[in-house]
């Protein structure tokens, strides 16, 4: 049986608790945009992504020295692989990776009718 590691199953508490974080800080990375978790009967609930995916940013916070602000910048320029320098051997095991959605820009050349440059959605960000 294999694992659904999208499936969110962790309340805040636990998830805040298995990453030796407060509460808080979840809801600041929320807040920020940096992490989207599923809502169930109001509440937050994390998935075993989510969790790889918020030790990445607390990797690239205390040992990259990068703020929220700078990683969100970052974030809109190049994926987080490149961020965090992944070996292609960790790249392709990680689930987090293979299961985030990708902005259109970074799929095909061609995938919109115009050119990328020209795009909506690339001249927001």
């Amino acid at each position: 049986m294999q694992v659904n590691k999208n499936l969110p199953v962790y309340p805040m508490g636990v998830a805040a608790s298995i990453l030796n974080v407060h509460p808080r800080t979840l809801r600041i990375y929320e807040d920020e945009g940096l992490i989207k978790p599923s809502r169930h009967g109001g509440k937050r609930m994390f998935s075993q992504n989510d969790l790889a995916w918020i030790q990445c940013i607390r990797k690239l916070i205390h040992e990259e020295n990068l703020s929220i602000p700078g990683i969100k910048k970052l974030l809109e320029f190049i994926p987080c692989w490149k961020l965090k320098e992944c070996p292609l051997e960790v790249r392709s095991n990680c689930t987090a990776l293979k299961e985030r959605e990708k902005k259109c820009w970074e799929l095909a050349q061609n995938a919109c009718e115009k050119s990328c440059q020209n795009c909506e959605v690339f001249l927001k960000h």
